[in-house]
């Protein structure tokens, strides 16, 4: 295989759950050496793969953990606020570390104040969609931003969209694939937003490429076309193989919120992906991406534990729209 890095070393911190443990499954495919860097509370999917359990919000934890470790690549997945930022810049040493990865998202943008599509150099201010977590990210970045300036190690950072694949917590395409499985209707806003996605498996690869080609900056990732909610929608029934029945909804007027129903937040999240395109383009169509979701889906479904609040409210919704 063309890509695989025989010695390179990576820390992932996150690596239990979805997107990290991608990122992990796909480094060690690629020959790295992979620890990642967590609470241990999901067991790992490789006995190739080191586990580190450590509390970020633990100092001295970190520490500890941390202390005389030496790593080519570092990649941040499960930041939570700032101070999981100090911690880790205060604890790891980063003489060795040629790139450091963060995992930024979409978010950060001035979402009310700006058209579609997003450019890297586009403002960043809180919104009203992701408020706090948006700023979070927003801080995040400038934090490692300025810490970097000054160091050897190569900073990236990477704002995608919605991700999805297999592991998703999120519960968003596996919301829609158990209403189609159930035959009941799916509900989207009556604005139709357009939606912009990137599957796990690319956002690995690039990270994988950015890090063998010594890439540093920001750089906007996510599939080269939106979709609308609907025809999200339809893609999912596809992989179902069911047809489905779409009810656009005016939730305004039922005193309703769009995440009372729908896994999205009701406005056009599209960005420029052109800068990352001009150095890795490959991708993963929407069809396939969905199809090894689904699978997923399938095989676990008995162990997702859906929101009752979630279900209730769509009852209520179709209730009063019949």
């Amino acid at each position: 295989m063309s890509n695989i890095v025989s010695k390179s070393s990576i820390l992932i911190l996150g690596g239990s759950y979805f997107i990290g443990r991608k990122i992990a499954e796909v480094f060690e495919e690629y020959g790295y050496s992979v620890s990642i860097l967590n609470r241990g509370t999901k067991p790992l999917t490789s006995l190739n793969i080191e586990q580190i359990t450590c509390d970020r919000n633990d100092t001295e934890c970190m520490k500890k953990a941390l202390n005389d470790r030496r790593f080519d690549c570092v990649v941040d997945v499960s930041f939570k606020d700032s101070s999981w930022v100090e911690n880790l810049c205060d604890t790891l040493d980063f003489e060795t570390v040629k790139s450091f990865v963060f995992i930024s998202t979409s978010a950060v943008y001035d979402i009310e104040n700006l058209k579609i599509p997003f450019k890297e150099n586009d403002k960043l201010a809180e919104n009203k969609y992701w408020t706090s977590y948006g700023l979070e990210k927003i801080n995040a970045e400038k934090y490692y931003t300025d810490y970097f300036a000054s160091m050897n190690t190569r900073l990236i950072i990477l704002r995608p969209p919605y991700i999805y694949g297999e592991n998703n917590y999120a519960k968003r395409e596996s919301l829609i694939f158990k209403h189609i499985c159930e035959s009941n209707p799916i509900i989207i806003p009556k604005t139709n937003p357009k939606l912009q996605f990137i599957y796990t498996d690319d956002l690995a690869k690039i990270i994988n490429h950015l890090f063998k080609n010594n890439a540093s900056g920001t750089f906007n990732v996510g599939n080269k076309k939106s979709m609308t909610a609907r025809d999200w929608v339809n893609a999912c029934a596809k992989v179902v193989d069911k047809k489905v029945k779409i009810i656009e909804c005016d939730y305004k007027s039922l005193n309703r919120n769009v995440r009372d129903f729908f896994p999205f937040f009701d406005y056009d999240n599209v960005l420029d992906v052109r800068k990352i395109n001009s150095i890795f383009n490959e991708e993963t169509p929407i069809e396939t991406g969905l199809s090894n979701a689904y699978k997923w889906f399938l095989d676990n479904k008995s162990q997702i534990a859906f929101k009752e609040n979630i279900e209730k409210n769509i009852c209520e919704i179709l209730a009063k729209s019949n």
